[in-house]
């Protein structure tokens, strides 16, 4: 009688402190918090645990009663992710109809992955290279990457140009994971640029987003992320600028931020980035969408965050055996996820850490720069609110008002579906969406192997 009661009284807290749409009345403090939770948290439509918060006796009970009931996929680790019921019972759902773990599981995502690589880039100087991009040396080439003057590269294809070309100027390698990941790791201990493909994790990942519904479930239909608006296409990254900007004359008293930020759903965002090409000019708005995965960044990482990212993105996980893509994972700054429309351009910048990149559904194309060319890529100075970033526009470069740009050397790889890119820190890159797509990164890190060339160009 007496297990039959307490057992009656615990199911009756655990419905109290789930949810208050049944009459029953909970304390003010938690019903606050869960209202601000269904405004602001990206799990809108199905709150995780962790938002439900209260002083009740029986709030650990109730958390670790479901935690021991509910589903658990593959990838969960105990410190991170989204523990909500909702992101179990989704991935329970799809981990049924897309098992992974065996040799045939393994297979049917590499033909899902190759049918969303809609086209094959040839190597347009692969003739006069003293290697094959995609069969690289154990040991990295003398001058690896190698890398071409910007004008040459521009003029085979434009930045604005949509449509892709057959051949590219391709300098860094792309690595074979089942085959070639010990090579992919020596040139990541050299601090060196590279591209991974068809890593398994990566896969699994590539296709359970392209199922058709999933990001939308995923993300919900109501909550609103992180969305940058531009006027054009082109995207730069820009602080609150400082009175000693102006006083400085960085920047002009009447300088204007480049770039909105706002919020918009996942739906809101997909009316805007599936237009016709008519609509997707370079003077057009262009919208870009964020997701963030805190981690353990703590209270300084964005208060919407999206911790099933550490889930979803299972390789991107701080673990220590992880090397490729974490090589220091207690430096991990979280997961970052862009969404791209056709045309977005985010300008061509270094960051001050190692970058791993990994696309899941789409092309994006790449240009790369060696630190060594920071002088040449004219960036705006320490103190400008878009500092580390280059005031050349690639579309129309003013060659008369920066003259070295046309000495400038770049190289270029375009990433599709499955691919991992390895940046090294302060190496300069230049974005371009060639399609709609979903890129995720993280970084771990920093190294000073480049520190001294940066340093020479103001930073």
């Amino acid at each position: 009688m007496c297990a039959a009661f307490l057992v009656a009284l615990v199911l009756f807290v655990i419905k109290a402190l789930k949810s208050n749409e049944r009459g029953i009345k909970l304390p003010p403090n938690m019903l606050k918090k869960r209202q601000m939770a269904k405004q602001m948290r990206p799990d809108l439509d199905n709150p995780p645990m962790a938002d439900v918060k209260g002083n009740g006796p029986f709030k650990n009970l109730r958390n670790r009663f479901w935690s021991i009931s509910q589903y658990r996929h593959s990838d969960y680790m105990r410190d991170l992710g989204d523990r909500s019921p909702a992101y179990a019972n989704l991935r329970k759902e799809y981990d049924a109809l897309l098992p992974s773990g065996d040799e045939e599981s393994l297979e049917r995502m590499k033909l899902a992955v190759q049918s969303l690589r809609k086209r094959k880039y040839e190597n347009l100087m692969a003739h006069d290279m003293p290697y094959d991009v995609h069969n690289c040396p154990d040991d990295p080439p003398p001058n690896y990457p190698y890398a071409w003057n910007i004008k040459d590269v521009l003029d085979n294809w434009g930045t604005d140009d949509m449509i892709p070309k057959e051949a590219i100027y391709q300098g860094i390698c792309v690595f074979d994971y089942e085959t070639e990941k010990e090579k992919a790791l020596k040139y990541g201990e050299l601090e060196l640029p590279f591209v991974v493909r068809d890593d398994p994790k990566v896969l699994r990942t590539v296709e359970r987003w392209s199922q058709q519904g999933y990001m939308q479930k995923l993300l919900g239909k109501h909550t609103r992320y992180r969305t940058e608006y531009s006027p054009n296409n082109h995207f730069m990254y820009w602080n609150k600028p400082k009175r000693k900007a102006v006083e400085n004359h960085i920047i002009e008293k009447d300088w204007k931020p480049p770039t909105e930020m706002s919020r918009m759903s996942f739906s809101n965002w997909l009316e805007h980035a599936n237009v016709t090409d008519d609509k997707l000019g370079s003077d057009n708005e262009h919208w870009y969408f964020r997701l963030i995965g805190c981690g353990e960044m703590g209270k300084s990482c964005d208060k919407d965050s999206s911790e099933y990212l550490f889930d979803e993105l299972s390789f991107f996980q701080p673990t220590e055996d992880n090397p490729l893509y974490m090589v220091d994972p207690k430096k991990q700054k979280g997961i970052h996820c862009r969404f791209g429309m056709k045309g977005v351009t985010a300008v061509n910048h270094f960051d001050g850490s190692r970058n791993s990149i990994a696309l899941l559904g789409g092309e994006r194309r790449y240009f790369l720069s060696h630190p060594d060319q920071c002088e040449n890529l004219n960036l705006f100075p320490r103190g400008h609110p878009s500092a580390r970033h280059s005031a050349v526009d690639w579309s129309n470069p003013d060659w008369e008002k920066f003259p070295s740009f046309a000495d400038a050397e770049v190289n270029e790889v375009v990433l599709q579906a499955g691919d991992v890119l390895y940046l090294p820190t302060d190496w300069f890159h230049h974005i371009i969406s060639l399609e709609l797509n979903f890129q995720c990164n993280t970084r771990s890190g920093t190294t000073d192997h480049y520190l001294g060339a940066i340093k020479q160009c103001g930073f």
